[in-house]
């Protein structure tokens, strides 16, 4: 027996969650991105590495929450609350130039 044979069969999505895991895979290494910028623009190398962590610190506590990156119950709500956090980060990131 292949690996392929015990995988679950994967269910049909709707449109409307396929667009909230391509929202949420753009949003979130932006956000890593400008965590890593924020962190450049204010300590310089030490900043961006201290930015990293931060990015892969959002990452694993994400998956750690949704058992899974990319959920198949995915909700607005929570790529909303990704999409205001970015925005936040963005802002931050600007004002520190």
């Amino acid at each position: 027996m292949t690996d392929a044979q015990n995988l679950p069969a994967a269910g049909p999505t709707t449109v409307s969650q396929d667009m909230l895991a391509a929202t949420l895979a753009a949003l979130m290494p932006l956000g890593g991105g400008f965590l890593i910028l924020w962190g450049y623009a204010w300590l310089d190398i030490f900043g961006a590495i201290v930015g990293a962590a931060l990015a892969g610190g959002w990452a694993f506590w994400w998956r750690n929450k949704h058992r899974t990156f990319f959920p198949k119950d995915l909700r607005g709500g929570s790529v909303g609350g990704v999409a205001v956090l970015v925005a936040l980060f963005g802002l931050f990131f600007f004002l520190a130039l």
